[in-house]
């Protein structure tokens, strides 16, 4: 019995070691170009329930990950190469697995990929990718100060969307200068939410909960997306429903700042079901220093919901369809008792994805929203004392677009893709404008604007290591019904004009090379054109800030952008540190600026017109360096030359620098990311700038710090504490005269909490 006994024993310990053995093993592989050829550096991703286990593959291409789970799925990316993901059975783990990558080009119209980690990926393009630990790491609240961690992105001016009037908060980056309007287009989804109106971009209307990943892209970029791309493309994804998630976020801060964001997500066998929502309110601060303050002076405030509701379905492995519709609501008061904002604009989205090995991938978006825009506008008297409305808006809005892209890769070595993209916008001002004695008139001005783009491109590995990616956009819009009538209250002549009819075209080529080298080391050069159409706001609506009135202009035209860039990058120690340098150079022709037509002591007058010529120059330098025991940093610098280069309307501002760009900027994040605990610190310096087109009010430099820390409680929550601004430097952020500073410090306490079924 003793004999029987011992050998069940034995045979129960083979088999638990031969259980043992088939639960995990090493996953072992290849990584190949077109060529057959091995590609090294291929950053390599295996994800299953256990984890995410990293590596690269070496010189000869191969990797491997060892005490991998027999279940999973495999990520290969690569610079100039298209994202691939496999599904891992047990039966792969036997024997050494193929990869292969196809070209891809670095931007993509409707583009759908995997997740990263790197702040800074392994190309020599000018991108920059923030993932959800980056957000949650930062200690900002709102998204927009997050990107700021972007060399070279900012706002039209330094205040952030927090408390900052919405049509200040469009984005300017490398140099290239804003309006109100941006000069870069934002997606969600591959989605445009730029403002159809004004260009104007509000950030709290993705709720930050839901986002998955955020893409900043550098550089003329109309040949895919567009006029709205002058400057380069920021894209926001949102998370996929592959299975049931729930994801939260609660905090509390000084200015009586409540906030909440939520996101979570269900699977019916072929259906996913998920929502959004998000609050934000915050009490604010009072912009004005104290020693100029009057009695008008309250704080600027804001209280923001958005919310979501998604429907998708999966077919097959490779396609599937989405209908989301959203809802925002914002309400900002402005600084003053009388200056006030508010915005309604449900909105709806619609995609879908399809893919057949011999036809290729097809991938449509459509888009619809209805907005209204209302604003009151104030004289403050010198004293600060008193103020007097002077205008009274209300600019409703709607819009339709809808874009569709086709990509097949041929032979192995050509990556095509084509594609349309149409959108159709019209909206008006209907304002009534005022003095002392009351009503002066009641203005209404507006009109249409049609846009038609057709775009292809081709990815072409001509040799090992080398990607030619060249391509183009053509586009025509037409400016139609444009009027502007005129109303004297309480008795006068009624006037009517109308517009003519005005069409453009633009033509947006872009070409780039790439080799990688060994050892990680890669270079590429570009040169491109790139548009941007004015918006109806620019074209037909007046507004006032303080004492500062700009005028419309319906006689401008598009701002068209020349230039090109060169840079290098190189990963080294292991793929531990990327080091990235980029020179670039662009020229805007006919830039949309407001230009000063008249001072007083009381006023200052402005219109919108088409200044000669800018230049925006420079160089960029980023890093990332993975420390031992989970730590990271990263930094970066930009030295940014944009002038103005010609005006024959007013030579004076030749040599000027372009208001609200600084020459210099940097910025260093330092994080880290435990079992328990993560912390993180951000920190960027924004050197002078001027407030106006003549050089005359300087607005000195900044220095803002935000730092966060979060400790897990539990399998699915942790608790966390934020400063933004700890250092409380009350940089300034306007001087139209009267001097605007930027926040004080805020310091936030939450709790988050985040669940997945996988």
């Amino acid at each position: 019995m003793t004999r029987g006994f011992l050998s069940f024993c034995c045979a129960l310990l083979l088999l638990s070691i031969g259980a043992s053995a088939q639960q995990t093993s090493s996953l072992r592989g290849i990584v190949l170009d077109p060529n057959s050829l091995p590609i090294s550096a291929v950053t390599i991703e295996f994800d299953s329930s256990s984890g995410t286990k990293k590596t690269f593959t070496d010189d000869q291409g191969t990797f491997t990950i060892a005490d991998v789970s027999a279940q999973g799925t495999i990520t290969a990316r690569h610079s100039g190469f298209a994202t691939v993901t496999q599904t891992i059975s047990a039966s792969a783990l036997a024997n050494p697995i193929e990869i292969r990558l196809t070209p891809a080009p670095v931007l993509q119209r409707i583009e759908v990929s995997a997740a990263s980690d790197e702040i800074i990926p392994a190309a020599p393009a000018s991108q920059f990718v923030l993932s959800p630990q980056v957000i949650n790491d930062s200690g900002s609240l709102a998204l927009d100060d997050v990107l700021r961690e972007a060399p070279g992105f900012t706002l039209f001016r330094r205040s952030g969307s927090l408390v900052a009037n919405p049509t200040t908060q469009g984005v300017s980056l490398r140099g290239v200068g804003a309006s109100g309007a941006s000069r870069a287009a934002v997606l969600l989804d591959g989605i445009p939410i730029n403002d159809p109106f004004g260009g104007w971009v509000y950030w709290n209307q993705v709720p930050r909960a839901s986002v998955e990943k955020v893409e900043i892209t550098n550089g003329g970029a109309s040949d895919i997306y567009g006029g709205g791309a002058l400057g380069g493309v920021i894209n926001i994804e949102t998370r996929p429903v592959q299975n049931s998630f729930a994801t939260a976020e609660m905090s509390y801060g000084n200015e009586n700042t409540p906030y909440l964001s939520f996101d979570a997500g269900t699977v019916i066998g072929k259906w996913g079901i998920s929502s959004s929502l998000q609050s934000l309110r915050t009490s604010g601060y009072i912009l004005v220093p104290a020693d100029q303050r009057g009695a008008i002076d309250t704080p600027a405030a804001t209280s923001d919901f958005d919310g979501s509701l998604q429907l998708s379905r999966k077919f097959g492995e490779q396609s599937n369809f989405f209908l989301r519709f959203n809802s925002l609501d914002e309400s900002r008061a402005n600084g003053t008792p009388v200056q006030t904002n508010n915005t309604r604009m449900p909105s709806l989205a619609l995609g879908f994805d399809w893919t057949q090995s011999q036809a290729g991938a097809f991938s449509i978006r459509a888009y619809a929203s209805d907005e209204v825009f209302t604003q009151n506008f104030s004289s403050i008297a010198a004293n600060r004392n008193s103020e007097t409305l002077t205008d009274a808006q209300r600019s409703p809005s709607q819009q339709l677009g809808i874009a569709a892209q086709w990509q097949r890769t041929f032979a192995s070595k050509h990556t095509i893709t084509a594609g349309v993209e149409a959108r159709d916008v019209q909206g008006h001002s209907a304002e009534i404008t005022f003095n002392s004695a009351g009503p002066t008139a009641d203005v209404n001005a507006g009109g249409r604007q049609r846009i038609i783009g057709y775009f292809g491109q081709d990815a072409f590995l001509f040799a090992s290591n080398w990607l030619l990616t060249f391509g183009g956009r053509l586009d025509t819009w037409l400016n139609s019904r444009g009027f502007m009538d005129r109303l004297p209250l309480p008795s006068g002549s009624p006037s009517a004009l109308s517009f003519p009819n005005r069409s453009e075209t633009a033509f947006s080529p872009h070409i780039s090379l790439m080799h990688s080298f060994k050892h990680g080391l890669t270079a590429s050069a570009s040169v491109y054109r790139a548009f941007r159409a004015p918006t109806l706001n620019e074209l037909y609506r007046n507004f006032r800030v303080g004492n500062v009135v700009t005028n419309a202009n319906p006689a401008l035209t598009a701002e068209i952008l020349t230039g090109g860039e060169a840079g290098v990058s190189f990963q080294t120690w292991n793929n531990r540190l990327t080091v990235r340098g980029n020179f670039f150079w662009s020229e805007i022709d006919d830039p949309d600026a407001n230009v000063t037509l008249s001072t007083t002591p009381t006023l200052i007058t402005r219109m919108r017109e088409n200044l000669g010529a800018i230049r925006a120059r420079g160089v960029e330098i980023s890093a990332e360096l993975r420390l031992p025991k989970h730590l990271q940093l990263t930094g970066g610098y930009i030295l940014t030359d944009s002038t103005v280069t010609s005006f024959a309307a007013n030579p004076a501002l030749v040599g000027l620098l372009v208001p609200q760009v600084a020459r210099n900027q940097f910025n260093i994040q330092l994080s880290f990311s435990g079992r328990l605990w993560s912390a993180g610190l951000q920190t960027r310096y924004i050197g002078n700038q001027f407030d106006d087109d003549q050089n005359l009010l300087p607005l000195g430099r900044a220095f803002i710090a935000d730092a966060e820390v979060s400790r897990r409680v539990g399998h699915h929550a942790s608790i966390f504490g934020a400063v933004s601004n700890f250092f409380d430097d009350r940089y300034t952020i306007a001087s139209t005269p009267v001097t605007n500073v930027g926040p004080p410090a805020l310091v936030r306490g939450g709790v988050r909490f985040e669940w997945s079924a996988k």
